[in-house]
């Protein structure tokens, strides 16, 4: 090895701890940037779904107010009319309240981790990809066979 090459060598090693720690600041900035966007997602996805159930809930309210008033009419009370629509929905109300059921909120807490891993395992696989497709090209930087690669190490180890 001629000492032009052993110094050039020798500069593009120094060179690779900073790069590897620039590559490394670049992964982190990307990860962040694409979890800020999911939750982003997530919440305007939650605050349209949000929006639905109030406008289902007013729209409830007016029916509920409707059929009270026709009970009412029908039991000459209007109050009493009240009374007979309310007391269903309390009771709907209550059981919801106090009978929260642990297979939902299991099944949803889950769902939600099974998300959660699924987009970290996608996020480190494309690193891995990344590194792996890097390791994988040739001299002339096309992409060698994995059978090559696993011959090549077998005959060597």
């Amino acid at each position: 090895m001629s000492p032009e090459e052993y110094d050039s060598l020798l500069k593009n090693l120094k060179k690779l701890p900073g790069e590897l720690k620039t590559l490394v600041e670049k992964r982190i900035e990307l990860f962040t940037l694409e979890m800020g966007e999911r939750i982003t997602g997530v919440i305007a996805h939650a605050v349209y779904r949000i929006t639905g159930i109030v406008f289902l809930g007013l729209g409830l309210i007016l029916i509920l107010f409707a059929a009270s008033n026709f009970v009412g009419e029908l039991l000459d009370s209007e109050s009493l009319g009240f009374i007979v629509v309310a007391a269903p929905v309390l009771l709907i109300g209550l059981m919801f309240f106090f009978r929260r059921p642990r297979s939902m909120v299991n099944a949803t807490r889950d769902k939600m981790l099974h998300q959660f891993m699924k987009d970290l395992a996608e996020q480190l696989g494309s690193i891995e990809m990344d590194e792996s497709s890097k390791e994988s090209s040739g001299p002339d930087g096309e992409q060698t066979d994995e059978s090559e690669r696993r011959q090549s190490k077998h005959s060597t180890g």
